[in-house]
């Protein structure tokens, strides 16, 4: 009896070693794992775009209770921001506010001049359900980012030191800055002036210098905050909208829980619409403090828009020749919803 009791306590023993072993070898489930994510952005907190990666970082933290918390690198400190994007697609990198990178040809069609240049528009077209953010999301999942939504920090025009510029003919004879990276947009504004290719960084210095008289694709807020010393003129031409992404890297959201999923998303939601409407207040206000400081500021009514619109409309204008470039499923995918 004395030895078959010994013989049981044994076997309760190996039977509770059996089972912890057994139990520490199992992963940490999804509902309890703990993430320390890293995202960035191109812009300092000062902007509705950069305080929107706070807000989102500190709200995600506080709604899991500190599942997920987040580091966040404001200013390309985490590299220039087509190479996050690049980093966010491979998963060394997990969440920014990155715009779509041009450098992917599923994204052609977002840096295209003139397809939106309201915010009626922006809206109607990236909200959920609108033919852009349906193209953007399509985009982002052959490259293996989950989209989240877009932002638009401003309407891009014309500021410089000479002018005012109205008209096309206006800035005929000047040198243009366009984004670095944008083709579409030098194709548009090689039909009108002489484009000049050059860093960001030596943009002001080059305006100063007189390198370049203008630069084109820039929304008022980057001007004002930027480059408000080297500005004489503005113009309204809203040829693009200044757009963000906010983007993670899709494994790593299939691999989060249902719960976790959903209260990204829509925290996402929330702050995709505070920087939409805070962007689109403040750029009034960025009209009004360059008007107080007397730049000469050019608000184009429909009638003065109508020649800009139509260089990049008319047969053999932007959208024609950007055919051999992004192709033509893209340019007729955009003109047949812009009818709608």
């Amino acid at each position: 009896m004395k030895g078959r009791s010994l013989k049981s306590i044994n076997y309760t023993i190996l039977l509770i070693i059996l089972v912890l072993l057994f139990s520490l070898s199992i992963p940490c489930s999804a509902e309890n794992k703990t993430y320390q994510w890293r995202i960035g952005t191109l812009v300092p907190d000062s902007t509705a775009l950069g305080a929107g990666m706070y807000e989102f970082a500190k709200l995600i933290e506080e709604r899991t209770n500190g599942q997920i918390k987040m580091d966040c690198f404001p200013v390309q400190q985490l590299g220039f921001w087509m190479d996050e994007f690049d980093n966010i697609s491979k998963g060394s990198q997990e969440m920014g506010f990155i715009p779509p990178s041009p450098r992917y040809a599923q994204f052609s069609g977002v840096y295209m001049n003139f397809i939106i240049n309201t915010w009626d528009d922006f809206y109607k077209a990236y909200n959920k359900g609108g033919f852009m953010y349906n193209y953007v999301e399509k985009g982002c999942e052959e490259l293996e980012v989950k989209f989240l939504g877009m932002q638009n920090v401003g309407f891009e025009g014309y500021s410089g030191m000479k002018g005012p510029v109205v008209s096309p003919e206006d800035i005929k004879k000047l040198k243009i800055k366009t984004r670095v990276g944008y083709p579409t947009s030098k194709i548009y504004f090689e039909k009108i002036g002489s484009v000049v290719s050059i860093d960001m960084g030596e943009v002001f210095t080059a305006l100063q210098l007189g390198t370049i008289d203008c630069q084109a694709d820039q929304a008022v807020e980057t001007v004002y905050t930027q480059f408000r010393d080297v500005t004489k003129y503005f113009t309204d031409i809203n040829s693009l909208p200044a757009m963000c992404s906010l983007i993670m890297n899709k494994k790593l959201w299939d691999s989060l829980s249902p719960e976790l999923q959903k209260i990204i998303q829509e925290t996402a939601d929330e702050i995709n619409l505070k920087i939409n409407t805070t962007s689109q207040k403040n750029e009034e206000s960025y009209y009004k403090k360059f008007e107080e400081e007397g730049v000469v500021i050019t608000r184009l009514t429909p009638e003065q828009r109508e020649p800009w619109l139509k260089i990049a409309t008319e047969p053999g204008g932007l959208w024609d020749s950007s055919r051999e470039l992004i192709g033509n499923e893209t340019i007729d995918f955009l003109l047949e919803n812009i009818a709608k």
